[in-house]
């Protein structure tokens, strides 16, 4: 495993609490898979650039390392303990009504 891989990892592990905080409950499951799919384009991007490893398949293997870790630490760790959903509300306007 490379470091931009291993960054891509990490960074993807953590990431489903910045997903949560740009995340909101009202949008459609499609906004916030578009929202997961970025964030880990994005971290798939950084961790290759700034490890030295801008090349074609690097990058391709970091975003799907990101979005992989991403996907697994959201379901397996923080959706099940309650705190992606907590952090989700709290940084999500209050209903109008």
């Amino acid at each position: 495993m490379t470091n931009a891989q291993m960054w891509a990892l990490i960074l993807g592990f953590a990431s489903p609490m910045l997903i949560a905080i740009v995340n909101q409950p009202q949008w459609s499951r499609a906004v916030r898979t578009g929202v997961q799919v970025v964030i880990s384009v994005l971290v798939g991007l950084g961790s290759a650039y700034f490890a030295g490893d801008f090349a074609g398949k690097d990058v391709v293997t970091g975003i799907l390392v990101a979005a992989v870790a991403a996907i697994s630490a959201y379901k397996g760790v923080f959706k099940p303990s309650g705190i992606a959903p907590k952090v989700e509300k709290a940084t999500s306007p209050a209903p109008r009504g």
